[in-house]
């Protein structure tokens, strides 16, 4: 990937609508695929986030090797290749929030049905829904930024970020809080 190249910029903002489109898809799934939908995400979603890594610190290893090829062009489109990869990390921890939400759709299944159990499938696949539906707008919000970087990547700058702003920006989205660990054993059948 030429991180200077617009056009590779603009296939990435591709590959990462490409990815919400289906993460969004993967929440009206029927139930028995469901599974399967969020898993085929999960192995997609690394894999673009192990192509952007790798990209990366590709550049970063050459800029060391070779400072004097590493052009203003480069910088912004390795800048912009390295925040992407922010959002499309929050998106696979969401996945993986999904994963968990499954395992207790799964479990509430062996409880005997009343309106606790009720209550609690549904809070639970309210949740995941609404996890998927994260997820899904973490790479919408990339895909849009990574189009608009795509357009400004051979624009000269107004000005240059300071340091406290890149600080800010690589520092300002965090992971979710974990979430509890459940205090009962599993039920029995």
């Amino acid at each position: 990937m030429d991180l200077d190249n617009p056009a590779h910029l603009r296939i990435l903002a591709i590959r990462l609508r490409d990815r919400a489109r289906a993460v969004a898809a993967a929440a009206s799934a029927p139930a028995g695929h469901l599974q399967n939908r969020i898993g085929d995400e999960t192995s997609n979603l690394a894999d673009l986030l192990a192509d952007l890594t790798f990209a990366v610190t590709w550049q970063l290893d050459e800029a060391a090797r070779r400072p004097r090829r590493h052009t203003p062009e480069l910088r912004r489109g390795t800048a912009a290749v390295a925040r992407a990869a922010i959002p499309v990390g929050l998106a696979l921890a969401g996945l993986g929030q999904a994963v968990a939400q499954l395992a207790a759709l799964h479990t509430l299944d062996a409880y005997e049905p009343n309106e606790e159990q009720q209550a609690a499938v549904h809070h639970t696949h309210h949740g995941l829904e609404e996890t998927l539906g994260d997820a899904s707008a973490q790479l919408a919000a990339a895909a849009e930024r990574m189009s608009h970087d795509a357009d400004q990547v051979d624009d000269r700058p107004r000005r240059s970020p300071t340091p406290s702003e890149i600080a800010a920006h690589a520092t300002a989205s965090a992971l979710p809080p974990a979430p509890p660990t459940p205090s009962e054993p599993n039920p029995t059948r």
